[in-house]
């Protein structure tokens, strides 16, 4: 008897590598405004909206080139 092949799925990993690389973004962008001197609810938005558009731009990236494979 033999056991059924395994497949893996490495969506997950997609995503954990993309949301990882969006905060590590975030953060610098947000720590790099406040040591410029601005506002720190500023700063913070600024890592947000880094945030934000850093992991939207990564999901796209990972969709595209997922669907052409």
């Amino acid at each position: 008897m033999t056991a059924p092949a395994s497949t893996c799925d490495h969506r997950i990993y997609h995503v954990v590598v993309v949301a990882l690389t969006s905060m590590v973004t975030g953060l610098a962008i947000g720590i790099g405004s406040a040591a410029l001197g601005q506002a720190p609810f500023t700063a913070v938005a600024s890592g947000a909206a880094a945030l934000a558009f850093t992991f939207g731009a990564g999901m796209s990236v990972v969709t595209h080139v997922s669907r052409h494979r």
